[in-house]
Parts: structure tokens; sequence; C-alpha cells
């Protein structure tokens, strides 16, 4: 093991803490600046030569390596920020690092590590009290596709201003088309995202179905109304488990084998379409001479390799899959509205559909998979725009379990900022300097926003701090159309609550952990030991 032991007065007077403190910034600073609407991207090229650019932290902190034991904490704290909300990682990253740079001079004054972890400890619990008051606005209903867009709009702006509205509306409908009707139910995953290459943003749609991106086998492009059978297995012959040699002695017991080979096939589709399926699926491959009797009964053919897009498939027209030859039960059959094969932008793919002809379909049933296909002239946009719609998605799973809402713009943080000032100052201990810290450190998002916004940052973090103090003024933020400090509420700039309240969590959580640290000790890597470096002098040429 390899001991790095540090004396807390020694090597230029700084102590282990504040050597903490600095590495954690040295990762924080890199992040903090892709917060808010005109926040700045990052370059990154991760070890397989790929090159990304995005302001999404949690892309940005994957495809990076970090050897500081103190920076793979904050990585860490973002990575559960986006495990449990899905978004706001920049923001708990940023918030880490602004909390450790205000306890830094506390820590330089020798201030007890107890008493700073008493301050946040107080701090936190006050926040958690206080946050229920802070709420402003709630989604009222989650089957409206523009009340859901109204909450989306301003997560979607922070990453992609401009085109907020576009992107709301689509993510809002495919959300509120899937919704159960129990929204707790709701899952991200049966939201999909179909990538292809040509065209603008503008060009993309919502399809209440799935989306296959690959051409059907045979002739038939167009079904409707259609019955679907799965199966997860290959539509071929039957094969004995072992080897086996048969011996034909004659062209006639030839063309008799092959005959009877044809008739089993061809009594199998029989079998299958009896059932009134139009459209059959399989999992693996398909023989020829399957597909060939499939045709002649005017059934379209398809086969999908990949088998989560099968399970998809069978989400999207409540089939199942099947792993025998046969004719499928009727409750193992599938329905869809419209299967069609069309062309875009040069690609062939295969929709599933349940909004085509509505008024004529007897059996109608709900898709529970909702498929949004992507548009843009390059990969890197079509990379970056999934990642903003997966965020919005995740935005719509976090209101289905709180449907608060709070100003955002930095006015939450402001006014938090300011009670917990006051509250700091009744505190007559050691830990009202931690308090006092921690509540300094909230206005780190209206700050930002405003230097990324091409103003200053003094002056912003002033007004807002003016602002708030006057009464009425809860909700004044830094708006960016405008650049100015104005209503957030009034303006339509909310943010969720639960997002606020673990990115609190989990950066306290995280600081306490960092300022507890007064040792870092790591094991030696292991391998191969590399070979002793060459000398310098005369012995080069030996």
């Amino acid at each position: 093991m390899q001991m790095f032991k540090e004396d807390t007065r020694r090597e230029e007077g700084k102590s282990v803490p504040i050597k903490c403190i600095e590495a954690a910034q040295e990762l924080t600073n890199i992040i903090r600046t892709n917060l808010g609407p005109n926040g700045l991207s990052k370059l990154v090229e991760n070890h397989l030569g790929k090159v990304i650019v995005t302001r999404r932290t949690e892309t940005v902190l994957f495809n990076i390596v970090t050897d500081h034991p103190i920076a793979k904490l904050i990585v860490l704290a973002a990575q559960h920020q986006a495990q449990e909300i899905g978004d706001g990682t920049t923001q708990v990253v940023a918030f880490i690092g602004e909390v450790l740079l205000k306890l830094k001079p506390l820590v330089s004054m020798l201030l007890p590590v107890k008493d700073i972890q008493e301050g946040l400890d107080l701090a936190l619990a006050k926040t958690l009290e206080l946050l229920p008051s802070f709420a402003c606005d709630v989604l009222k209903s989650y089957t409206d596709a523009k009340e859901v867009a109204r909450c989306l709009k301003p997560v979607v702006q922070a990453k992609m201003m401009g085109q907020e509205d576009f992107i709301a509306s689509l993510i809002a409908n495919a959300c509120v088309d899937i919704c159960p009707t129990d929204p707790s139910k709701f899952n991200v995953d049966n939201v999909r995202f179909t990538k292809i290459m040509g065209g603008s943003l503008t060009d993309s749609v919502m399809i209440n179905g799935f989306c296959l991106q690959r051409p059907v086998e045979g002739t038939i492009k167009h079904i409707k109304n259609a019955k679907i059978a799965v199966f997860g297995c290959a539509i071929n012959k039957d094969e004995g488990e072992t080897a086996g040699t048969i011996v034909l002695k004659t062209a006639s017991e030839l063309e008799s084998y092959t005959a009877s080979e044809e008739q089993r096939m061809k009594a199998l589709c029989e079998q299958i379409c009896s059932t009134g399926a139009k459209v059959v699926v399989s999992g693996a491959n398909i023989s020829e001479i399957a597909l060939h009797y499939l045709e002649q009964l005017e059934v379209m053919v398809i086969r999908i390799g990949s088998k989560f897009d099968l399970q998809r498939l069978c989400l999207a027209t409540h089939s199942t899959a099947l792993v025998r030859l046969g004719a499928p039960l009727p409750e193992e059959l599938g329905f869809c509205a419209s299967v069609d094969e069309t062309e875009v932008s040069g690609n062939q793919v295969v929709i599933f559909s349940q909004q085509a002809d509505l008024e004529k379909s007897e059996s109608l049933v709900e898709s529970r998979i909702a498929t949004v296909v992507l548009r843009s002239s390059t990969q890197a946009q079509l990379d970056d725009v999934e990642r903003v719609c997966i965020d919005a998605v995740n935005t719509f799973k976090v209101l289905t379990r709180d449907n608060r809402l709070v100003a955002g713009g930095g006015a939450f943080e402001a006014e938090l900022s300011k009670k917990l000032g006051d509250f700091g100052k009744t505190n007559v201990g050691l830990q009202q300097y931690a308090i006092g810290a921690f509540a300094d450190a909230l206005l780190f998002v209206p700050r930002i926003i405003g230097e990324t916004s091409g103003m200053d940052s003094n002056q912003v973090t002033s007004a807002i701090v003016a602002a708030h103090a006057k009464e009425g003024g809860e909700h004044m933020g830094v708006n960016v159309e405008t650049l100015e400090i104005s209503d957030m509420k009034k303006a339509g700039v909310v943010d969720t609550l639960l997002l606020k309240e673990w990115v609190i969590r989990f950066g306290i959580e995280t600081v306490k952990t960092i300022m507890s640290v007064d040792e870092i000790i790591m094991a030696k890597p292991a391998g191969i030991k590399p070979p002793p470096s060459k000398t310098i002098g005369a012995a080069d040429n030996d």
C-alpha cells in the first residue's frame, strides 16, 4: 500500500482537507460552466478515440478518467443523482465545489471539522423543513400534453435553447400517450428513441408504437388492422438434436423427401394464418421456403435480430413471443392498426403504429411503447438531442413522484440562501459559520447563469439578493432572455422540487465526507512491473 499522510501544518501550510478541497475544485471548475441555458459545451475524447461535444455532465463524467480519490467521490455523487432523478448532475457537482470553496477559509482558520459537519447537518435539516413552502406551482394533469410540455420546457431550454418548444411538445406527447392510469407506474424505458440522420430537427416525429430500422423480408409492405404473431425462435424446418445421415438411393426418393419438407412447412404456415395473423415476426432466421408460402398467403414477414427490440415490439402490440413453432393462441396474438415499411433519408424502416385508421379499427389496443424518431444533419447533434430528450423523460418521471414545482433561474436558491442566513444568525455556536457558508454557496446558481449569459457576476449576485430582500421578491431570478432580474413564476421558468431536494442531499453528504478525510491511502496499481528507466550519461551507450 502507498500511504500519503500529510501533517496538518506541513508543506506550505496546506492541510489535507485544504488539498482535498483544491482537488475537488479542479473537477468542479470544469463542470460548473455547463449550467444554464447559455452554458458552455465540453469536447471530450474518450479512451476509444470518439469525440463527444456535450453540456450534459453525466456524459462528460462517464467518458473521462478520474484518478484522484476525491474527484471519484464527486463523480459518485453525480452518478447517484442521475440514478435517483435522471437530471441535475451539473447542479450537484457545481454545488459541491461551491460549498467547499466557502468552507475553505474555515478550514484554514483550523475550525474543528466536527463543528463544520454539525453546521451542515443543521442547515440540511432546516432546508428540508422549509422545502414545502417554496412550491410555487404544480403539474395539474398528467394527461394534458400542453400542461406537461409547460413543465418540461425549462428542462429542455437549459440544454438546447431555441428548440425548447418543439422538443418539449414532442416528449410531452410521447409521455402522455403511454402514461398508465396510475402515473407512479410510468416507466422511462417505454419511451424509445430512433435516430435517423438527414433532415432537420423539426422533421422529428412521435409514433404511438414502435419503429424498426430494417426492411421487411418479403414484398408485402403495408398492412392495416393486422393481427401479429411473434416467434422468438427461427421459422425453419425441424432439425434433430443430434447429427444424422439420410441415404437416398434414387432421384424419386430425393423428390419425395423434399416434397415432404415443403408440405410440412406449408402446413405450418397455413396453421399460423388460420388464426387470422397478417404479420409474422421472427427473432431469428426465416427459411426461404417459409417465406415463399407466407408470401402466397399475403402475410408480411419481418425479422428482428435483437431480443430487446423483440420485447419492445411485444409491448407495443400486446403480443407474446413464442418459443415454439405452431399456431399461436388468440391471447398470444398481438394487434397493430398499421404496419408500414417506409423510406426515411435513404433508410428503410418499419413503423408499427396504433394511430392509423382509428375509426375503422374494431379491436384497437393502446401501445405501451412510444417512439420518438429524431432527425438531424449530423450524428453529434442527434446524440445531443437524444440526451436532452432523455432528461425531459426523466423529469416527467420525477413529476409522477412529486408534482410540485419551484421557481427557476436561481430564484429558489436565492430565497433559500436568505432564509438560511437568517437561521444561521440564531445559532450561537461555531456551527453558525458552516451554516453561513452553506447559505452563501447557494448563490452559485444565479451567479453562474449570469456569467454564462454575459452578465457581471457580482452585479447579478447583488441584484438578486436585493430583490429577495424586498417583500414579494421570493420568485425573482435571472432571466437569460431579457438579461435582468425578473419574476420566474410569471416567466414560466420552473424546476421540480424533488430535483432540488436531492441535489442538496447528495451535495451535503459528499462535502461532509470530503471534509472528514485527513489521509489518502492508495493501493499500488496491479499488473506487471514496468521496466526500469534508462540512466542518463555514458551508460546509454552500453
